[in-house]
């Protein structure tokens, strides 16, 4: 009976040692403390914890608690990958993308970024449109780019709507030539913060397209891009300041600064 006794005990303590909690190791990563978030992290990703597969390879990537090292940062991206995690089928993407520790192929990074895409993750279907657009090193597709960007503007994303916009104002990607639609996905974009679309926008109210032609409305939005040092903006709000009086730039400068105070800055 005695050694029953013990051999349960001892069996009770094994358990109890070999039991770490994601939680509280995750913890210890958002606090710093790397030497606790590594040996829980490691742990728990050889039992197949999908995130912690993921957060060790964002710890060698970044060498947080240990000498950078990418060869084993792909390893766990992929471990977490393979498992579903969309961040982390987006960060294999980044590797192959960039050629970081693998041979660069930009066919394998489309094919990551768009698993990660197909579970929504937005960064990843901005990413993959932006590669069947441009047709880097895989065939140009821009129906293909379109549908991602499409996606990823529904889900908030201001960049793919400030895209849909200039498709819509192109007559590109399956759109017919629609400024009225092409100035409501810029005003998306543009209350998102894009200073891409705040000058689009702006240039819409300037020359009348889509929208009411308004000096006040172009001045404003030219003024929320130029917040954001983009360059074409700070040139066409120097255009309007040199061709409106005295009074009409008054009132084009209030509606200016009831916007900035309103409207996010790119950061």
């Amino acid at each position: 009976m005695p050694r029953k006794i013990t051999c349960i005990s001892l069996l009770c303590l094994s358990l109890s040692a070999a039991a770490v909690d994601y939680d509280s190791v995750y913890k210890a990563y958002e606090e710093g403390d790397y030497a606790t978030a590594l040996s829980g992290f490691t742990e728990l990703a050889g039992q197949d914890h999908m995130k912690a597969q993921f957060y060790l390879g964002t710890m060698y990537r970044e060498g947080y608690g240990v000498e950078k090292d990418y060869a084993q940062s792909l390893e766990w991206y992929k471990k977490a990958a393979d498992h579903g995690e969309p961040k982390a089928m987006h960060n294999v993407a980044l590797f192959y993308h960039n050629g970081i520790v693998v041979n660069r192929s930009f066919p394998i990074a489309a094919e990551w970024y768009e698993k990660a895409a197909e579970k929504d993750y937005v960064p990843a279907m901005t990413n993959v449109a932006r590669l069947y657009y441009k047709g880097d090193g895989i065939k140009k597709d821009v129906p293909r780019a379109v549908h991602w960007w499409q996606r990823a503007a529904e889900l908030g994303s201001k960049g793919a709507q400030h895209n849909i916009g200039l498709m819509y104002f192109l007559g590109e990607g399956g759109f017919e030539k629609d400024y009225i639609r092409a100035a409501k996905w810029y005003r998306k974009a543009a209350e998102n913060g894009s200073r891409e679309a705040q000058n689009s926008l702006g240039a819409m109210y300037f020359d009348g397209n889509g929208v009411e032609k308004n000096m006040n409305e172009a001045y404003a939005w030219f003024r929320l891009a130029a917040r954001a040092e983009f360059e074409q903006a700070i040139l066409n709000v120097s255009v309007i300041e040199a061709n409106l009086d005295k009074e009409e730039l008054a009132a084009a400068k209030a509606k200016a600064e009831e916007y900035l105070a309103k409207y996010p800055a790119e950061e």
